[in-house]
């Protein structure tokens, strides 16, 4: 679990930004790395991970590019202050030097500052700050994971193939309630504002309750197309 990797906070994280996509703590993301600035920081994580362990290699944050720049050509583009600190959990270097890795998210950090390339190191780094105080308990919460696996056998929504997958999670003993939120998070919202939202809360209740509002949306997605006549399919297709 994500709570056995220790993030040194007084080290700068080297930075990964991406225009919409979101990583969540316990959550995995496959990236495929080809940029030349890219290349050389997975590979100074990699080489801390040869020099020592996994457990204390150096991570990676995963950005998100603010929304009011994207799709302009920038090398430096605004960053969103919110992050997720990853560890790189698989890899496979290519012949031509690029890599697939899977980075696990760890835990969620602010952006306090930023460090830009000097011409050795090709990427961005940042200091960054828990957004969750390292040691803080967490409420065991088990009205909501009792509310959130009442959800997930609704009708309608354990049709859908990732309620599926996600369901076998919320029923394990082991997995506190705060990572099954994460997970179910991680699954079912794929809307980039609820995501970042999810990212930058720092209170598991509220993490719940957008969580809990997303899987309503399912629901009511689910039933608006189960409402669809073959008539009113754009171009004779299901909105399924």
């Amino acid at each position: 679990m994500a709570e056995s990797i220790v993030v040194d906070f007084q080290r700068p994280v080297p930075l990964f930004p991406l225009g919409e996509t979101v990583l969540l703590p316990h959550a995995v993301q496959a990236l495929h790395v080809f940029e030349p600035r890219y290349r050389q920081m997975v590979e100074a994580c990699l080489a801390e991970v040869r020099a020592g362990s996994v457990l204390t290699a150096r991570p990676i944050a995963m950005a998100t590019v603010e929304p009011s720049v994207r799709g302009r050509r920038q090398a430096l583009p605004d960053l969103r202050p919110a992050v997720c600190v990853g560890q790189i959990v698989r890899h496979e270097r290519r012949a031509d030097g690029r890599h697939d890795i899977v980075l696990h998210g760890v835990c969620r950090a602010r952006i306090v500052e930023l460090i830009e390339p000097d011409g050795r190191t090709l990427y961005r780094q940042a200091v960054l700050r828990p957004i969750e105080p390292p040691g803080r308990a967490v409420p065991r919460m088990p009205e909501a994971r009792r509310a959130l696996r009442e959800m997930l056998q609704r009708p309608r929504v354990r049709r859908l193939a990732s309620v599926k997958a996600v369901s076998a999670w919320a029923e394990r003993g082991d997995l506190p309630t705060h990572a099954v939120i994460e997970v179910i998070g991680a699954a079912l919202v794929q809307d980039e504002p609820t995501r970042y939202a999810l990212l930058e809360c720092a209170d598991p209740w509220a993490r719940a309750r957008l969580v809990a509002e997303a899987i309503d949306r399912l629901e009511r997605v689910v039933s608006g197309a189960e409402r669809q006549q073959p008539g009113t399919w754009p171009k004779g297709l299901s909105w399924n």
